[in-house]
């Protein structure tokens, strides 16, 4: 019914009444049975017409603003969720680039309009985000003047986004930049102060996210998974004033650098005509080129090894607030959080498919040998151990 008015709507189905929105209250005695309140308070006609099913039909609301597909508007609040390790941060920033130069990105079609796009990065060192940044222009062929990034590393006394104060910085960068039209979280865990298991630190922050799509700035949220692969850390309640919820699960190839299925658990959305945007979907970055197979039976046929999950255990520990930053050592890459060896042991051994303590204990070392001298999973020094993916490149003492 956008965009047209009561008379439109009227004519146009015969089961409506060719008159007015106040004639057609009128004639079915809309509000005869309305008693004003004791306390004297009384409702006016227009207080009560927004009411009314028969004003709704007629309301001119427009139609989303639509940024990729039908996934990703102005108005939307989506939430992507996936274990730490998994290329959650390389995907959004190839996704937000595309998204300020209008481009297609993967099987969401862009539809050529330049957007301010924000990325607002809580996690990366510096050092880190520029690498990959320079990887991710390289990939689009450029960088878009659109497209901005904020990394709060630049910024000491930053607060959490729970906090006026948090909130009010970045309301500041939005309106110098002239505003935004989408911008992207990375991560929640990074962002926010709390415990993520609590509901306090989001409730203390949802009124600020829905002031962001009153003035149509769409948002993307980066969340990690806990233990339990198959929903994000913490709370639940988080994902019920969200417009869309993405989960990425892990798949095996050899090939490629990332490589997940995209599932989305929530999306208000979805429609017949735009059900193809939020089909299941495998997406990989192969010799630096993003590819993407979709169909509602995709899988992994990949059998979970015991190296598997010792990495996995190695990121979840990381991710949900047990590492911490070891005495400097030229060995370690800076600001990385580490766990030592011991910690990561006694998380392996409940979560390992092993079926006695023993095997496990014997596969948990089998599967150190193996990420530890692959060098390119896990980093070791001392008693220290870190996941490479999120570090400098140093060198490692085995």
């Amino acid at each position: 019914m956008t965009g047209r008015d009561w008379a439109e709507v009227v004519r146009d189905d015969p089961r409506l009444p060719g008159e007015s929105v106040d004639n057609y209250l009128d004639r079915h005695s809309t509000t005869r049975n309305y008693r004003p309140k004791p306390n004297g308070h009384d409702l006016s006609r227009d207080d009560l017409t927004p009411l009314s099913g028969a004003y709704w039909l007629g309301r001119d609301i427009p139609e989303p603003d639509f940024i990729l597909g039908e996934m990703l508007s102005t108005t939307s609040r989506a939430e992507l969720i996936g274990p730490t390790g998994l290329g959650k941060s390389i995907f959004l920033l190839a996704l937000a680039i595309a998204a300020a130069d209008g481009r297609d990105f993967l099987h969401w079609r862009g539809y050529g309009a330049i957007r301010r796009t924000l990325f607002v990065d809580g996690e990366m060192s510096r050092r880190l985000a520029k690498r990959r940044l320079i990887e991710a222009t390289r990939r689009h062929g450029g960088m878009p003047a659109t497209f901005f990034y904020l990394n709060c590393e630049d910024f000491p006394d930053f607060q959490p986004l729970n906090t006026e104060t948090g909130r009010n910085f970045i309301d500041a960068k939005i309106d110098k930049l002239g505003g935004i039209d989408v911008v992207i979280f990375d991560n929640i865990q990074a962002l926010l102060g709390g415990d993520m298991k609590d509901e306090e630190p989001w409730q203390q922050t949802l009124p600020w996210v829905r002031s962001l799509t009153r003035r149509n700035i769409g948002q993307i949220w980066a969340h990690h998974t806990g233990h339990d692969q198959t929903h994000g850390y913490g709370t639940k309640t988080r994902e019920w004033q969200l417009d869309t919820v993405a989960l990425m699960e892990r798949v095996e190839d050899p090939e490629a650098d990332i490589a997940f299925k995209l599932t989305f658990t929530k999306a208000r959305e979805r429609a017949p005509n735009n059900r193809a945007d939020f089909e299941p979907t495998v997406i990989t970055l192969t010799h630096d080129t993003w590819a993407w197979k979709k169909g509602r039976n995709l899988v992994n046929h990949g059998k979970r090894t015991g190296t598997d999950v010792a990495l996995d255990v190695l990121n979840d520990e990381i991710a949900c607030g047990n590492g911490t930053l070891p005495p400097y050592s030229e060995r370690i890459p800076p600001d990385t959080r580490c766990i030592t060896m011991e910690q990561w042991r006694k998380a392996y051994v409940p979560r390992s498919p092993a079926k006695t303590q023993e095997a496990a204990e014997r596969a948990f070392y089998r599967a150190v040998k193996n990420l530890i001298e692959g060098k390119k999973s896990v980093g070791k020094y001392d008693r220290w151990v870190w996941a490479v993916r999120y570090a400098d490149t140093r060198p490692t003492d085995n």
